[in-house]
């Protein structure tokens, strides 16, 4: 995906602009707008050419943000594992796989960044107008077609509308967050090298998270699983490029699926979403390693190295167990594992089908984090609207 930053965040029918005086907003329909800015409040208006504006008089005292209902994270323990999640299991095999257990979302806060999620989580929370207005506006629209009166049922209908239009106008402000980045070029570059890495990761054929791995010590397990010296169990994810619900931003970062977490990399920080609560692990504080990973697999990858091949069943030797009918050879591929570890619990592990692509990325994510690192007590720029 082409990288870029764009000047201005569209959230509905308001557009948030930014520039080095500071940000302006405005709301309003093509042809009509109400804003304010660095230079005041205005009105702008036309179309085809001709054109209205007029300013309002300068900007007002900011409204003091309120830190007393703000959660004290830092003295906050994170939650090792979820309750129905168990830290080791066994296999039918008889292995013992130890799963890769992360701290959860909303315990993954920096105190630079507390406020923010804390808000993010606050407006997540907050009822949807649009869907009780929806609501009853359909239920009456249920009722009309009892009564087969078409002109009723066409009064619900463009009522059901007007609900939607007004639901959603409601609820842009009050349910979503503005996330809004003005990047130094050091920053912007490291930002893009970061990006281009995982760019690089994505164009291979297969992407795992690790969910657990174990050790093979019996001989019965070993000849099982083809002769390997370890289990892992893994599912396929992949990268995509999208937005969390509920943040607008003018960059929309790559996002990785781990363990059930949203991993979304904004140039500050990775965002966390899991079960509709955010968290946020700052870079200077993820430590990741990248090696190679044997594996044997049913069938290679498109992109994969092949290094060897081994049966399905094996016997005491290393050779094929005559004992099995369908026995046949599978192959063994060098894969890239990549490791992630921050200082507040957060754990990830990928496995990647191409060999040789996953370098830049903990290169990229050290040189993020040294920027990252000198404004750690910045707090980023947050826009919200009180109600």
């Amino acid at each position: 995906m082409p990288f870029y930053i764009r000047d201005s965040v569209t959230l509905g029918p308001f557009r948030i602009n930014l520039s080095k005086s500071g940000p302006g907003f405005s709301a309003g329909v093509k042809g009509f707008r109400i804003g304010t800015g660095p230079k005041g409040h205005y009105i702008h208006a036309g179309m085809n050419g001709v054109y209205y504006r007029k300013t309002l008089g300068g900007l007002g005292r900011k409204p003091k943000q309120r830190r007393g209902d703000q959660m004290d994270y830092s003295s906050e323990l994170a939650r090792i594992a979820p309750n129905e999640k168990l830290p080791t299991y066994m296999t039918e095999d008889g292995v013992l796989m130890r799963r890769i257990i992360s701290a959860e979302a909303d315990v993954l806060v920096s105190e630079s960044h507390s406020e923010a999620l804390n808000s993010l989580n606050q407006a997540r929370e907050k009822p949807s107008y649009t869907l009780m207005l929806c609501g009853a506006a359909a239920v009456g629209l249920a009722f009309s077609l009892i009564s087969q009166n078409p002109a009723v049922v066409m009064a619900f209908v463009v009522l059901l509308g007007i609900a939607y239009a007004v639901g959603e106008m409601l609820d842009i402000p009050r349910r979503n967050v503005v996330f809004a980045y003005n990047l130094e070029p050091t920053a912007e570059e490291r930002y893009k090298a970061l990006v281009g890495a995982i760019d690089r990761i994505a164009g291979s054929s297969k992407l795992w998270f690790v969910k657990a791995s174990g050790d093979i010590t019996t001989l019965h397990a070993w000849k099982k699983n083809s002769g390997a010296t370890s289990l892992v169990d893994t599912k396929e994810t992949s990268v995509s490029y999208a937005l969390p619900p509920g943040v607008a931003s003018n960059v929309t970062p790559p996002m990785i699926l781990i363990d059930g977490k949203k991993c979304y990399f904004f140039p500050d920080c990775i965002l966390i979403e899991e079960n509709k609560r955010f968290g946020a692990v700052r870079y200077e504080t993820l430590r990741t390693a990248v090696r190679d990973q044997r594996m044997i697999m049913e069938s290679a990858p498109s992109d994969a190295t092949v290094v060897g091949q081994t049966w399905k069943y094996v016997n005491k030797k290393g050779g094929p167990d005559r004992r099995f009918k369908n026995n046949r050879q599978l192959p063994i591929c060098l894969f890239e594992e990549i490791g992630m570890v921050s200082d507040g619990g957060f754990k990830g592990l990928l496995q990647v089908s191409k060999h040789g692509i996953s370098g830049a990325y903990g290169g990229a994510v050290t040189e993020l984090g040294r920027v990252t690192k000198e404004l750690k007590h910045a707090e980023p720029l947050l826009i919200t609207q009180e109600t």
